[in-house]
């Protein structure tokens, strides 16, 4: 199997700014991390009046923020209703409510950059209790902030995906996709535009406070910032030692297929929605903006797997959901590092001066333009920078020092065997009667 290794959204793709050749000597506002979440602050900055720079270790958005699925919307993850539940309703409901006016603001962002498209979003139960589960978590959303979620029986998926191993699920009217590559250009254009300077291939090596501002020390020099965000979510380094024990990242994977015959897309997915699975695998599956592919992802390990290996996985998973599936050939399979924080809840803060945004826990497209604003607009101290989700407590674990979670070499064998076969002999249960 000979695949490209780089994600579908980078073919064609436009040209990539050339490499940052020196840092500047001084901003006001330093951005660490040019995916979305970066360059929203840096936006948001730059339209408060600041001189704003963006450093990025590799090209900016080469991240997850070009990796993704692109699939954009409210909270609305399995687990989004035990969570919220633990935080009581009022609390609850700020959150649910601020995840809605988040997503608004991104959907206005890529409308008006012409790279949104409302597609809806259905996810699909893979057992009876998964089914249960999400009629509750419907129900809890729509009376936290009205959505419009629907409950779907198995019959009433059929409009949406055609597969017989699903019963039920619920739907999101006013979710959609973009083509994450082309959203990322687009905001980039615009903060170029607006005066911003992209140093790209800079890699910040060190953060220290010196006068009233801070020392950054990159791979091109030095630069004096009076403000700093940090925006590297799954890939923060030890730069931030404070922030790498309270982030920890997962590798998400997917794959590309080849394009398929006319019609088939049509018939398996007539609806054309943006596709997730309550599973322990977590799959996503979508088709690509021209119809012509699917694009399948899910946590086909929990470490870092090869490239082919992890093609293999997704695709007997793409198989079970659709069995012709097995007769596709794929072109493409990449993977990038999804940031979690252990309350499984986004966070926006600041540490000794340094402020940040991260921990997107998978909803990152829709919420990563909305953070990054907030952080900036803390770390100016703009009134506008209010929001729950700096009132999270942002939490730890003494078994996490910081880079690469190793206690996920240990859950993955435990996920993979135990989790996911249980998961599958209850379905099998489930559908035998």
């Amino acid at each position: 199997m000979t695949l490209i290794t780089t994600p579908y959204w980078w073919d064609g793709a436009a040209e990539l700014p050339a490499p940052c050749e020196r840092a500047p000597e001084r901003v006001e506002v330093a951005v660490v991390g040019g995916g979305f979440t970066g360059l929203s602050a840096a936006l948001t900055a730059v339209e408060k009046g600041a001189q704003v720079a963006v450093f990025d270790a590799l090209q900016p958005g080469q991240g997850a923020s070009t990796r993704n699925g692109g699939m954009i919307g409210a909270p609305h993850r399995p687990e989004l209703a035990r969570e919220l539940e633990t935080y009581g309703r009022d609390f609850a409901g700020r959150l649910v409510r601020e995840g809605v006016e988040g997503f608004e603001y991104t959907r206005a962002l890529h409308e008006a950059a012409d790279v949104y498209q409302p597609t809806g979003r259905v996810m699909m139960a893979y057992t009876r209790a998964q089914q249960e589960k999400l009629k509750r978590q419907a129900d809890l959303l729509n009376g936290l902030s009205d959505q419009g979620i629907e409950v779907l029986s198995a019959d009433e998926m059929r409009a949406h995906v055609r597969s017989e191993t699903h019963f039920g699920g619920i739907y999101f009217p006013r979710h959609g996709a973009v083509q994450p590559r082309l959203a990322h250009d687009a905001m980039k254009a615009r903060a170029m535009a607006a005066g911003v300077e992209i140093c790209a291939e800079c890699g910040v090596h060190g953060i220290t406070p010196e006068g009233d501002g801070f020392r950054l020390s990159t791979e091109k020099g030095s630069t004096w910032a009076r403000r700093v965000v940090w925006a590297g979510n799954g890939y923060t380094g030890r730069v931030m030692p404070w922030l790498a024990r309270r982030i920890f990242r997962i590798p998400s994977f997917i794959i590309a297929t080849e394009e398929l015959a006319p019609g088939v897309i049509d018939r398996l997915a007539p609806g054309r929605r943006m596709m997730v699975e309550t599973r322990a695998r977590h799959s996503y599956f979508r088709p690509s903006p021209d119809g012509k592919r699917i694009l399948f992802g899910g946590r086909a390990a929990l470490v870092p797997i090869s490239h082919e290996e992890a093609a293999k996985r997704l695709q007997r998973t793409m198989t079970e959901i659709w069995p012709e599936a097995a007769e596709w050939k794929l072109t493409h399979s990449w993977q990038g590092f999804v940031g979690f924080t252990f309350a499984l809840t986004p966070h926006v803060g600041s540490h000794e001066g340094v402020h940040f945004a991260y921990g997107y826990c998978g909803n990152g497209v829709a919420l990563s333009p909305w953070l990054g604003r907030k952080a900036a607009l803390r770390a100016m101290g703009d009134s506008e920078g209010a929001t729950a989700f700096a009132e999270m407590p942002v939490q730890s674990r003494f078994y996490h020092w910081g880079g690469w979670p190793w206690f996920m070499h240990l859950a993955s064998p435990w996920w993979r065997f135990v989790v996911d076969s249980r998961e599958m002999a209850q379905a099998r249960r489930d559908r035998a009667g």
